[in-house]
């Protein structure tokens, strides 16, 4: 007899032990389930989803050719920081990408268009001197600068990737645009800028062909008190003047670079009509007091005998896509016929 009582109450325990070991798992899952339903629960658990792509996104990397060599830059850079503040940004900002950090020319004149851009963008210091320190704190993930830029690359190189532009040889404002559109997986927005370029540049020549036929074309440069000339192939808006058929004098066909000129050889550069391209603030302010304004030798050019001459700021402030866009709309104020 006692050894069947001991039978039935070792079974009666173990059901009664199934039984607590059922109620505790329904009791967890039930617990578990309320947790996962919980707002709070769902956007954490998302989050971290978030970050842990983003974080593999920034550890993709990838190999990029540039002006220097070679460098190693995350597949989708977060926080880009350019050498300056006009020829980098508006390419970049063309194919919307928002630098964390520029350079500035403190002496040239700059754009309006890209000074609305440039006002909540850090800057970190000259562009002939940018501040090592100031790009350090913004911890860029990739920076980007002109191979004239060249004595800080290595020192840029250990804060982050670093690529250099080749802008000694010429400024080619498309080849820019595809370049950093190309390295940043943006080729299809510079595709569609450069279409809308193409259609303006059309609509341009169709208008204003015939004008132009009868008309030469030349444009000096003021630095100081050096007079120069610009090839088309040194500044975006020699590049757009080609494109658009404006009819520059027959001494730019061969013309490569910066040269500079003397008083005697300013009527070798007339034209019927003569742009003077201003790049610092200080020859903007100045203008009617430059010496070179005096001399007899002006008053005999063509341009100025017609009042033709036209003082501009193109070299500063025409310097990528989207300026390259609203250069073409002012261009028809030039040559169409009013005084």
């Amino acid at each position: 007899m006692l050894h069947n009582e001991e039978k039935v109450f070792r079974k009666a325990k173990l059901f009664l032990l199934f039984l607590a070991a059922v109620f505790v798992f329904s009791i967890a899952a039930c617990n578990s389930k309320t947790l996962w339903l919980q707002p709070g629960r769902i956007n954490s658990t998302t989050k971290q989803t978030e970050q842990s792509d983003s974080a593999q996104k920034s550890a993709a990397t990838k190999i990029v050719s540039h002006a220097l060599g070679q460098a190693e830059i995350p597949l989708h850079p977060q926080r880009i920081l350019v050498l300056d503040g006009s020829y980098l940004l508006d390419p970049l900002l063309a194919i919307g990408i928002k630098p964390v950090g520029a350079a500035t020319c403190p002496y040239c004149i700059k754009s309006d268009t890209l000074n609305q851009f440039v006002a909540d963008i850090p800057l970190v210091g000259h562009w002939e001197q940018p501040s090592l320190e100031k790009i350090l704190r913004l911890k860029p993930d990739l920076i980007v600068g002109h191979i004239w830029q060249k004595q800080y690359y290595s020192l840029l190189s250990t804060i982050a990737p670093t690529v250099m532009i080749d802008t000694d040889s010429g400024v080619d404002f498309k080849k820019n645009l595809k370049y950093l559109a190309e390295i940043l997986d943006r080729s299809d927005r510079a595709e569609e800028i450069l279409a809308e370029y193409n259609e303006q540049i059309q609509k341009f020549q169709q208008q204003l062909t015939e004008k132009l036929r009868t008309k030469t074309v030349s444009v000096l440069h003021l630095y100081g008190s050096n007079v120069a000339v610009y090839g088309s192939d040194f500044v975006p808006y020699g590049q757009i003047m080609l494109d658009a058929g404006i009819p520059l004098i027959p001494a730019y066909k061969n013309l490569k670079g910066y040269l500079e000129l003397s008083l005697e050889t300013l009527p070798d550069w007339d034209a019927d009509i003569l742009f003077v391209d201003i790049l610092r603030k200080d020859d903007s302010e100045n203008l009617k007091s430059l010496s070179f304004l005096k001399q007899p030798i002006w008053s005999t050019l063509k341009a100025v005998q017609n009042n033709q001459v036209y003082a501009v700021s193109w070299a500063s402030t025409v310097v990528g896509p989207i300026t390259a866009n609203q250069f073409v709309d002012r261009l028809y104020g030039y040559f169409i016929d009013t005084p």
